[in-house]
């Protein structure tokens, strides 16, 4: 029904006087201010406008006024927050007048009729759910086992929750969760028979997609779907069944017409990692991290809206195609994508308070690369710059900032963007295990891009490898390396260097956890650490190839890290990888 049609009041709940109207509304009332509503009604509907208002009922009725009895309204009435100061409780009376009603009113009958139609021509059960006040609405229910209209949605779970069995309870929990979450779309497969009772039937395929009305979700419409044991592994081509955004294929496709086919300016594509999701499996279990991606597709839909479509493209990557965009609404949308993810999940992230976060890398058409190829590679590289820089961030990528396509070319394809296979989803032992081959046995990597990706592999705060010889820093690395704080303990090393501290050894390494606690008789040492701002510091002293002395420190600056003992003999064993290098010779290159 068209609002821009109603005539509106704003009633008292206490008395029903009228609290404002619009011009029209004021002339139903006589612009009386100090008389109740009902004073204005003919009797039947006083005592239909009474019952309403007192019950609360969000539902259509008819009211007469008393000075043109014979022409009814149809009239609803919902609680509003009042007018002025005090914010006095009130409801909003919305009022339609008949002769503009019935054309609406005929048109969305002949529209049942032929949805009526359409749908009696297959045997699914569409539904739809009301977030309001969580009841469902079932349709075409003839040859199911539920009655069709509206009901509780408690009633519709506990009549299909009889025929699930241990084995599909996941499953059916999972469409909860997607149905009450607002995941944009959804489709699982429930093996059992929610439908009706046919044995014929092996199980049922639910569908669904949220509906939003002004940016929030009011529900979610979606059909079930009696599959037959030929067809029980049928699934939609098109969309994740986890998230309901595209599936890659179809993501993929979508990018790559756009740029390679139609050649469309402005096409602007969009790289997101959620950060260190195997923390989040591990940590809080698998099906907390399936709400986690349901949670981030849902947010990057309602950010990317109708300016562009939104895909999965692996376990935690996905994968944004801007139609048209510009550079400041491009920022704007990653920020606002970053921020709300940042929001979702508190305290849910790798370390005590953070959140979870997201790092993305942006590039557009033909602006930054003039084929798809190149422009997805050009927006992977800012997605890597992003999580060399710490992660939790978005880039767009700048030619004044960023290396030109052919170095990008050349970074991403030498092996340096990731020297092992996987993000973030292998186990630690496996990443050193690939990092040794590699060193031994492969083409063996720059001494720096090793000592990155194991700090960020291995979530160090920063790390420095030290030639004791030349008195040079042959490397650094880690999440704190571009502080200024950072850099002046680059240039003071040699005060860590030095330390030879025998109480604090543990399998050849020197390990603080906190500076703070160390004893009296070593305040020369805190006072000197903490000078530098060092709160925990591990140092390992090894040889180069050349039989050189050096020594890796491990550090974090500002905030005390307790490091984790089962990791010691990871990073000795990576320092046993290290004095395969000559550390001089990698020195002069930084």
């Amino acid at each position: 029904m068209n609002e821009s049609r109603m005539l509106e009041m704003l009633i008292a709940v206490r008395d029903h006087r009228v609290l404002s109207a619009n011009a029209e509304a004021w002339l139903m009332v006589q612009d009386n201010v100090f008389s109740s509503l009902e004073q204005f009604l003919t009797e039947d509907s006083r005592d239909e406008f009474l019952r309403r208002a007192e019950g609360g009922e969000d539902e259509w009725f008819l009211l007469r006024f008393s000075h043109q009895p014979d022409t009814p309204y149809l009239a609803k009435l919902k609680p509003s927050a009042g007018t002025g100061g005090d914010q006095e409780p009130a409801l909003q009376l919305m009022l339609a007048r008949p002769q503009e009603v019935m054309p609406d009113l005929v048109r969305a009958v002949q529209r049942n009729d032929a949805l009526t139609a359409m749908l009696s021509l297959t045997e699914d059960l569409y539904f739809s759910y009301r977030t309001a006040n969580d009841t469902i609405t079932l349709y075409n229910a003839a040859r199911s086992r539920y009655p069709e209209g509206t009901q509780p949605l408690g009633d519709f779970i506990r009549l299909a929750e009889e025929k699930c069995d241990e084995n599909s309870r996941p499953a059916w929990r999972g469409v909860l969760s997607s149905l009450r979450d607002g995941t944009p779309r959804f489709q699982v497969s429930v093996p059992c028979n929610l439908y009706n009772d046919d044995p014929a039937v092996a199980c049922t395929m639910i569908k669904g997609a949220a509906v939003f009305r002004e940016n929030r979700q009011c529900g979610a419409v979606g059909l079930i779907h009696p599959q037959r044991a030929r067809s029980a592994g049928e699934t939609d081509a098109g969309y994740d069944p986890l998230t309901g955004v595209m599936n890659k294929t179809r993501i993929t496709r979508l990018a790559t017409d756009r740029v390679d086919q139609l050649h469309a300016e402005g096409t602007t594509l969009a790289i997101l990692d959620v950060d260190y999701f195997k923390h989040v499996n591990d940590n809080y279990g698998h099906a907390f991290g399936d709400q986690v991606l349901r949670r981030v597709a849902a947010i990057m839909e309602a950010e990317v809206g109708g300016r562009g479509a939104v895909g999965r493209i692996g376990g935690d990557e996905f994968f944004i195609v801007f139609y048209h965009i510009d550079e400041p609404g491009l920022r704007a949308c990653l920020r606002s994508i970053k921020s709300c993810v940042n929001a979702a999940f508190p305290g849910k992230g790798p370390r005590p308070g953070a959140s979870v976060s997201v790092t993305i890398g942006a590039a557009a058409y033909p602006k930054d690369a003039d084929n798809y190829e190149d422009l997805f590679m050009v927006a992977d590289y800012c997605l890597y710059l992003g999580k060399q820089k710490g992660r939790n961030r978005y880039i767009h990528y700048t030619p004044l900032k960023h290396p030109p396509l052919e170095e990008i070319r050349k970074i991403m394809t030498a092996g340096e963007k990731a020297l092992v296979n996987g993000r973030d989803d292998t186990a630690l032992g496996d990443v050193l295990a690939q990092m040794q081959y590699l060193v031994r046995y492969g083409n063996r990597p720059r001494l720096s891009s090793l000592i990155a990706e194991f700090a960020d592999r291995f979530q160090i705060p920063l790390m420095t490898l030290y030639d004791r010889e030349s008195r040079r820093v042959a490397a650094a690395a880690g999440a704190q390396r571009g502080d200024e704080d950072a850099a002046r303990m680059r240039e003071d090393f040699s005060v860590l260097a030095e330390l030879d501290l025998p109480q604090f050894q543990r399998d050849g390494m020197l390990v603080i956890n906190n500076v703070d606690k160390l004893a009296r008789n070593l305040s020369g040492i805190r006072e000197t650490l903490l000078g530098m701002d060092l709160r925990s510091v591990i140092l390992l002293p090894f040889a180069d190839c050349r039989g050189r002395g050096a020594v890796l420190a491990l550090a974090s600056l500002h905030r005390n890290v307790f490091w984790n003992e089962s990791h010691y003999a990871y990073y000795r064993l990576f320092s046993d990888e290290l004095a395969r290098y000559d550390l001089a010779a990698e020195a002069e290159t930084q």
